[in-house]
């Protein structure tokens, strides 16, 4: 017995149509899920591009920062040799046995008398190999002669004190340091610290080579 308008044929129509739907929604579904996937993936992309863009712009700042130095602290700097400073009353034999045991110095630092380390005078090395002093006489007296005797003067005024170098400070600016080294002449700067102490050291030269 049969209901009325049932028909095999009518069944099979409404189980294609429930599998077409299905097949249908599922396939709305997944393109859903694959456009949203895509999105989301777009905008996180973009926002690791960002991201990275960002990294390597900072990366690239720093990069520049150490190959174009603008203050004197962001330099290679050289730390001061604390076992190579000389009272004024070392004497010329002290600074020259000094100098044979460290080949590498030009300049020979003098502090104050007083024993608290302060930074006084700078002197050219070749001030200490002139035979017009000898060997027992002290710095204060050797500087005393090039300062006062005419022939000493004029051969070795430019080789020590403030026209032979500068103090700075290691916030100060680069170019304003070479500045005033070339108006006085100077070829050697210390970076002297609040007390007046000498932490570091470089040439005007190490300045030039920096700013190329």
């Amino acid at each position: 017995m049969f209901l009325v308008g049932w028909s095999p044929t009518n069944t099979v129509l409404v189980d294609y149509s429930k599998w077409a739907l299905t097949t249908l929604l599922g396939t709305f579904g997944a393109w859903i899920g694959a456009g949203a996937a895509y999105l989301f993936g777009k905008e996180n992309l973009a926002e690791s591009s960002r991201s990275t863009e960002a990294a390597l712009s900072i990366q690239q700042k720093a990069l520049q920062g150490a190959a174009n130095p603008e203050r004197i602290r962001e330099l290679a700097l050289t730390a001061f040799d604390k076992d190579f400073i000389f009272n004024p009353d070392a004497t010329k034999k002290d600074v020259i046995d000094r100098l044979n045991k460290n080949n590498d110095y030009w300049w020979v630092p003098v502090v104050d008398q007083g024993g608290k380390g302060i930074l006084e005078d700078i002197i050219h090395a070749r001030v200490f190999w002139d035979d017009a002093f000898t060997g027992a006489e002290p710095i204060s007296k050797i500087v005393t002669d090039i300062d006062t005797k005419t022939d000493l003067k004029t051969k070795y005024n430019a080789l020590h004190g403030a026209s032979f170098f500068v103090k700075v400070a290691l916030d100060d600016q680069i170019a304003d340091v070479i500045g005033n080294m070339k108006k006085s002449g100077a070829g050697v700067g210390v970076i002297v610290d609040e007390k007046g102490k000498p932490t570091y050291c470089f040439t005007k030269q190490d300045l030039l080579n920096v700013q190329k």
